[in-house]
């Protein structure tokens, strides 16, 4: 399932051996004793997550939901969350790929991918067959194949649909099949300069396509949104290295701190990428108690669903609501709309996500119990 080239079907049946390079350095430090990262990173659910995806998740509706609406909307930096998604992505993945590596000398690309696809595949396919229903939709096929971020980069253009669809699925449905190849077929000191090379990189490269007219494919490409995603793979990377965040890091406020930041800086967007991630190590470090309350958990379990139809429930089920009834206060509209949308991702977790997410637990399960 990698892009470009295929391995043999021996290669793609077996787990992919450690060390074809001689590294055996993805071993973490074998204690963890003052090392909040590293004991909460290896928790068996990792604290303030949930919470985080889950605030991500509804800053990007009301972001959506005010757009156009309200004249202060580009003071509220609700774009940020998606660069917030990656970094997760980038970090989650990583360090689930090292644990795997490191306990069972091993990664199976085939069953990584096997899983990733039952915890994406089956929202998605609804959400674009619900979309797809309602009548076409610019680049539907494109979204449906995980090539929106390139067709809306490359077409200029985009539908709010596959916005709200497909454009960041697919940069992160690249990432998942590139990564895992990458982690064991490079070294890991050659592949940590590769990731530092592309955080210098990255931004130079968005200016020049800027500078060039092209800022549109800056917004959308898996290629222009790398350095978001490599902060995540190496904050993984460190702290499996044993790697001691600062103590300011772990301190009550700083995330409140760097969030304000980025308000203040949202136009500087290389520097709000690494303040999210302050926050990230952060919210791992020392987790909040708002972000771990059952209110913003069950956010976050449906984050997945919510990010992926609100604007489905905003643009095709809002009209059919109000069966051509007007509501009256901006405020009331939104409230209302806010809330449909919650309760749509609610059916969609419970009768879609959790289904396949059960199955994958137990696949995941089985295969940790198998023998290597």
């Amino acid at each position: 399932m990698d892009r470009g080239t295929r391995q043999t079907a021996e290669s793609a049946q077996e787990p992919v051996c450690l060390n074809p390079v001689g590294d055996s350095s993805w071993h973490p430090a074998q204690s963890n004793h003052g090392n909040p990262l590293v004991t909460n990173l290896s928790r068996p659910e990792i604290p303030s997550l949930f919470g985080l995806r889950g605030a991500a998740a509804l800053a990007v509706v009301f972001y959506h939901y005010w757009l156009g609406r309200w004249k202060f909307v580009t003071l509220f930096p609700g774009p940020y969350a998606v660069t917030l998604f990656f970094e997760l992505s980038g970090l989650l993945i990583t360090w689930l790929l090292l644990k795997e590596i490191s306990e069972r000398g091993a990664l199976n690309r085939r069953q990584f991918y096997f899983r990733r696809a039952l915890r994406l595949f089956p929202v998605f396919y609804v959400v674009w067959g619900m979309c797809r229903l309602a009548g076409p939709f610019a680049g539907s096929w494109a979204t449906f194949f995980y090539m929106g971020d390139y067709y809306h980069a490359l077409a200029g253009r985009y539908n709010i649909l596959t916005v709200g669809l497909g454009w960041s699925l697919g940069v992160e449905e690249k990432f998942y099949l590139l990564w895992p190849l990458l982690l064991v077929r490079v070294a890991r000191s050659t592949l940590v300069k590769i990731l530092y090379a592309v955080l210098i990189l990255e931004p130079i490269y968005r200016a020049a396509l800027t500078r060039l007219g092209h800022q549109v494919y800056t917004w959308f490409a898996f290629d222009a949104h790398l350095d978001a995603i490599v902060v995540g793979c190496l904050i993984a990377i460190a702290a499996r290295d044993g790697w001691i965040a600062p103590k300011w890091m772990s301190h009550r406020l700083t995330p409140v701190c760097a969030l304000i930041l980025v308000f203040a800086l949202q136009a500087q967007s290389d520097i709000v990428t690494y303040l999210l991630a302050v926050i990230l190590i952060s919210v791992v470090c020392r987790p909040p108690a708002t972000l771990n309350h059952p209110i913003a958990r069950y956010f976050g379990a449906i984050s997945y669903s919510l990010y992926l139809s609100h604007d489905y429930a905003r643009d095709i089920l809002w009209p059919l609501v109000l069966g051509g009834r007007q509501i009256r206060g901006l405020l009331v509209t939104f409230l209302l709309q806010v809330t449909l949308a919650i309760l749509i991702a609610s059916v969609l977790h419970f009768t879609v996500e959790r289904p396949f997410l059960r199955l994958k637990d137990r696949f995941h399960s089985q295969k940790r119990a198998t023998p290597k």
